[in-house]
């Protein structure tokens, strides 16, 4: 696997990177991708099957993959590195800081946060994703109408999220599911399935999932 093998960053991997010293106070969209297309963020992009997938499939739309993991990132920059496309790129940076402080008002056209740590024990909570003022940058740097799509095995987890996201005020649920569905072989699983998707499904574990929309003041 990639992140065992390399030592360090290829030019393919650097090409599909986003230095942390190339910001100057926000994320400049037109300079990453040299065009003003829209821009989606993926939250804890891991090994990187969704953006990977979604970049192929979706060429008018730039992607970013926010993962903090070392581990995780090199794996897929390796990935992305065999196949390199304009319309994607990686940061490895904490969410929480990009989102509250890098990116500019009005510029995502929707957020993806798939399977994110569940940070299960009471102490620990405070941890979690959803906390007052990420929903509220996240509202704030969402275009008119933009999306926030979530998904998780975790169902306490899930309901603690709907919660919270519920009670910011700032997003109508325009659609929600629970997904039972088994996947046998790894071969089956859409393309852009996420690694823990896939083996969530693999283990029968039930798929809570919804999609937001951004209130327009």
């Amino acid at each position: 696997m990639c992140a065992k093998t390399i030592d360090r960053y290829t030019p393919e991997m650097e090409e599909q990177l986003i230095s942390p010293g190339s910001i100057d106070e926000q994320l400049d969209f037109k300079k990453i991708f040299g065009n003003r297309r829209p821009v989606e963020i993926e939250i804890g992009t891991g090994k990187g099957r969704f953006i990977l997938a979604e970049s192929r499939r979706r060429i008018e739309t730039n992607f970013i993959g926010i993962e903090r993991s070392l581990k995780w990132i090199r794996v897929a920059l390796c990935r992305a590195a065999r196949e390199p496309l304009p319309n994607r790129a990686f940061l490895c940076l904490d969410a929480d800081l990009v989102v509250k402080l890098l990116t500019p008002p009005h510029s995502i056209t929707a957020y993806h946060v798939y399977f994110p740590d569940p940070w299960p024990k009471d102490r620990h909570q405070k941890r979690r994703l959803f906390n007052p003022r990420l929903l509220e940058k996240m509202a704030e740097t969402l275009i008119p109408h933009g999306s926030l799509f979530l998904k998780t095995d975790h169902a306490e987890y899930y309901a603690d999220a709907r919660q919270r996201i519920d009670g910011s005020g700032l997003f109508n649920l325009m659609e929600e599911k629970i997904s039972s569905a088994v996947i046998e072989d790894r071969e089956e699983a859409p393309a852009s399935a996420t690694h823990y998707e896939i083996k969530f499904r693999q283990e029968s574990r039930p798929i809570y999932s919804a999609i937001y929309q951004v209130i327009v003041v």
